[in-house]
């Protein structure tokens, strides 16, 4: 299933599944910081990578590459810059996801704050 676009991994269980493509979309241990950064505007790639400790260029091409098969982001070249200047945004389609991300979060503070009191018991 690696390489899959999230519109294809809505029919893995034998039926359409649209939560499985929203999930598809946002698996991917950098995916969910990228979308953060990218909902305040458009970064050029050394600019995301500087902002991602422990990212390596090679997860971070490959995140991106898939955020873009799956037209959550758009990348823009600019060839008259040297070196070529790389940036990306969100689409129309990741801006979108931008209240689902957030609602997200605000979920998971949410368990974390009652986890944690459970924990330290």
């Amino acid at each position: 299933m690696i390489g899959m676009k999230a519109s294809e991994m809505s029919r893995r269980h034998g039926e359409l599944c649209p939560l499985d493509t929203t999930l598809k979309i946002l698996d991917g241990k950098w995916k969910s910081i990228i979308l953060c950064r990218l909902m305040k505007h458009e970064f050029r790639y050394t600019e995301l990578l500087r902002t991602l400790p422990g990212c390596t260029r090679r997860m971070l091409s490959l995140q991106l590459s898939q955020l873009e098969n799956d037209r959550i982001i758009v990348k823009q070249t600019d060839t008259s810059y040297v070196p070529v200047k790389t940036s990306y945004r969100l689409t129309p389609a990741g801006r979108s996801l931008v209240p689902i991300v957030l609602a997200m979060n605000k979920w998971g503070a949410t368990y974390l704050e009652r986890l944690i009191p459970v924990e330290a018991k």
